[in-house]
């Protein structure tokens, strides 16, 4: 009587083989070929500050121009990033910023004249025209 390892062998041997044997996945790969392909490719700088993948879809090397001073830290800050390039501020947008550094120099005024509610469709008065 044979043993299982035997039975197993016998088994094992009958099996088809696969025309090419099959390869580890390279999840990790910094080779952009193998991990960024299809739809999630590359396509424009979604930033719109004109600095490409300095600001966006690369691993961070840059610190946040917000934060950082680039000039007097002698250190790289993505500047010009986001909504203030894409609507050309020249400054960070002063509605992004708590209401104590509203009327800090350098940002940009984005708040628009507060006119209030108009009469007819101020939320209080209710369905009353």
């Amino acid at each position: 009587m044979p043993s299982n390892q035997d039975i197993i062998e016998e088994h094992k041997s009958n099996l088809p083989l696969p025309e090419q044997p099959p390869v580890a996945p390279d999840w990790n790969s910094a080779d952009e070929r193998t991990v960024n392909v299809g739809a999630g490719g590359r396509q424009e700088d979604l930033s719109h500050s004109g600095l490409g993948s300095d600001t966006l879809r690369e691993p961070a090397t840059a610190s946040s121009g917000v934060r950082t001073d680039g000039e007097a830290w002698k250190t790289n800050a993505a500047v010009g990033g986001g909504r203030e390039a894409k609507d050309d501020l020249g400054g960070i947008p002063n509605d992004a910023v708590t209401r104590d550094a509203k009327n800090k120099p350098g940002l940009a005024d984005t708040t628009g004249k507060d006119y209030g509610y108009p009469h007819k469709s101020d939320p209080s008065s209710g369905l009353k025209q």
